[in-house]
């Protein structure tokens, strides 16, 4: 069964091969959001494939986000197009503007300040999430003990993914390649090379989870019982369907 999710400062979202559940917490009350995100059998043919196996991994990651998420993907994937066929001057008088520089960071250095609690707390909430899916990967089921006890790195990690992204655009970065097809074709290989990190212990594991240091913190009490629940309601809606997709 294929697992994984992603952290929200106020929840945690776990999916599997044909559902996910999105579970919120509002003060003590737990809530939670089934959807189903089974691929269509023509999409499903091409897991394991090698490089085309990387449309299966976007189709996942974009049946998992949220409403909010999507729209604003959305809209840079337009821009973007927009840009690359109509070649339209949209990103390059950006950086032409008249803004001094210090204010541009300053801004930067506030916004993150005035959500750092949020910001830390969705970091908890990652911790949690890949501890979780260690200890069942390990173990067959969680528990707060054995939880607890797991790693909160994860070499599947979208982070490890971003870091190989923005390892292999720097390369074009450097030949001066700008083009959406390109960053496409990166995107596919960059899926390969992080299922290949994912499946294999190396030397330069430490270095492929560099950026799990800053995006994964060690979780909280509640956060870790809030995983579990939400991981456990996983297990629960998926058996119903494996049960009745077999009657």
């Amino acid at each position: 069964m294929k697992l994984g999710g992603y952290a929200h400062n106020n929840g945690i979202t776990f999916f599997c091969d044909v559902l996910k559940v999105k579970t919120t917490k509002v003060k003590e009350d737990i809530q939670y959001e089934v959807d189903w995100i089974l691929p269509k059998r023509w999409l499903r043919k091409l897991e394991g494939k090698f490089i085309l196996g990387g449309i299966l991994v976007g189709y996942y990651q974009w049946r998992i986000m949220n409403i909010k998420y999507k729209i604003l993907m959305t809209l840079l994937i337009a821009l973007i197009l927009l840009e690359e066929i109509f070649h339209l001057p949209l990103f390059e008088g950006v950086s032409t503007l008249p803004i001094n520089q210090k204010w541009f960071y300053g801004m930067m250095v506030l916004t993150i300040l005035v959500n750092i609690r949020k910001i830390i707390r969705l970091f908890q909430h990652h911790g949690a999430e890949h501890k979780v899916i260690n200890c069942y990967t390990k173990h067959g089921y969680v528990n707060r003990y054995l939880v607890k006890k797991a790693s909160r790195f994860n070499k599947r990690c979208g982070s490890n993914l971003g870091l190989i992204i923005i390892i292999l655009y720097s390369i074009l970065w450097f030949f001066n390649i700008d083009s959406i097809l390109w960053f496409f074709l990166i995107f596919l290989v960059a899926v390969q090379i992080a299922k290949k990190f994912a499946l294999t212990n190396t030397k330069w594991d430490k270095y492929i989870n560099i950026l799990q240091w800053i995006t994964v913190l060690e979780p909280k009490e509640e956060d870790i019982d809030l995983a579990i629940n939400a991981f456990n309601y996983l297990l629960h809606t998926y058996e119903i369907y494996r049960k009745e997709s077999t009657m």
